[in-house]
């Protein structure tokens, strides 16, 4: 299968907030403009192995006005930036409706997700209530944690010692976003996983309403690392998971319905599986989602795609998942550099005409697109066995 690759974004010399790493970006069509949210790392002028440097994790903006062949980066400040504050009165944030509420985007906010609910624009972002400093030189989730967390009376639950991810929701302004007024077009709505749960990130949303148990809700895709820590859930590997709500404030409930998508099934999910980016719809009846998997350190990450249909009054059946490593690093520009790990991760996904246009991170490093004849990745899934 004929796969189109360019690297459309690496890290700005000229500015501290995206000159370590940019990763992982949204890709959305809005009017006639392709819009990109992409995960950066940055050195705000601190060296490189700096014990006390905080490294903040944000996210920036791009924008395309011919489907994604060029790009306008702003390199002049971040859309997203998190507040890395560690005083227990100010680990707030004030949500689109006025309310004081618990910032879990404090720490970090990383890997961004768009997609559209009821005309709607929303993202996810994986998020951290306190800042991770440098992980890479020592693998530490907690180090940057205020004492103030081991007292479990705290405000942010007995979790937050621990600093886990939990997946955050905004609801964004496009037409604000285009004119990068970036302070008015994000609200803050909630998160999406219990922190008492452990870690959770990948969230993706059906584009649509489900009526699952007789009633119209919301359907997430999560990737638990420990789902056996709910008590809904035996996997033992981080796994993919639906949950159904009918409201966002309601996933974080500990009786949503959840039920168990997938676990690691082959040799190159042997770590985890987890979805990649948001899916699309094939017909009225099938969705196409690209999910990744990671065997190691050593062999890192693939991306492949799992097609579900459309049960009535329930989730989605899943009706292909198959072992072949579809898209595993191929550039050179793809292979590893600072950080050891092959990866090809995607999380933005468009269908324009018969194209798919796959926006993704290569190395943990750069920005990538890669783009797919969209009959014939089906027509290859097909010849595997796919039956629509």
């Amino acid at each position: 299968m004929n796969i189109k690759r360019v690297q459309v974004l690496t890290t700005k010399k000229e500015a501290p907030w995206m000159d370590m790493a940019v990763l992982n970006p949204a890709i959305i069509e809005y009017k006639d403009k392709m819009i990109m949210l992409f995960r950066t790392k940055g050195s705000e002028g601190k060296a490189w192995d700096d014990p006390e440097a905080i490294y903040p994790i944000a996210v920036g903006f791009g924008i395309s006005n011919d489907g994604g062949e060029t790009w306008d980066f702003d390199t002049s400040r971040p859309a997203l930036f998190p507040k890395c504050e560690l005083d227990i009165d100010k680990v707030f944030v004030t949500n689109k409706y006025g309310k004081k509420v618990p910032n879990c985007a404090n720490g970090s906010i990383e890997d961004p997700r768009l997609f559209m609910i009821e005309d709607k624009c929303y993202l996810t972002v994986a998020c951290r209530l306190f800042p991770l400093g440098n992980l890479w030189w020592n693998n530490n989730m907690t180090r940057m944690v205020p004492d103030w967390t081991s007292n479990e009376d705290n405000p942010f639950g007995k979790s937050a010692k621990d600093n886990p991810t939990v997946t955050v929701l905004y609801e964004v302004n496009l037409e604000k976003l285009v004119k990068r007024d970036y302070d008015n077009a994000f609200y803050y709505l909630t998160h999406l996983s219990n922190p008492d749960f452990g870690e959770n990130r990948d969230i993706v949303f059906l584009p649509e309403k489900q009526l699952i148990d007789g009633k119209m809700q919301y359907v997430m895709i999560e990737r638990p690392v420990e789902p056996f820590r709910n008590p809904y859930l035996d996997a033992k590997k981080p796994s993919m998971v639906f949950s159904a709500a009918e409201t966002f404030y309601d996933f974080v409930k500990e009786d949503n319905k959840k039920v168990l998508i997938a676990e690691p099934t082959f040799e190159w999910e042997a770590n985890r599986i987890g979805a990649s980016a948001p899916p699309i719809r094939i017909d009225d009846k099938h969705w196409l989602l690209c999910y990744h998997g990671k065997q190691d350190d050593k062999v890192g990450y693939t991306q492949n795609f799992m097609v579900f249909k459309d049960r009535e009054n329930d989730f989605p059946e899943l009706i292909y998942h198959k072992d072949e490593r579809l898209i595993t690093v191929s550039e050179e520009w793809e292979k590893p550099g600072k950080f050891h790990i092959p990866c090809i991760f995607v999380t933005g996904m468009v269908k324009k005409d018969d194209k798919l246009i796959l926006a993704y991170g290569a190395a943990d490093e750069r920005v990538g697109l890669m783009t797919l004849d969209y009959n014939e990745l089906l027509n290859h899934l097909k010849d595997n066995g796919l039956v629509l």
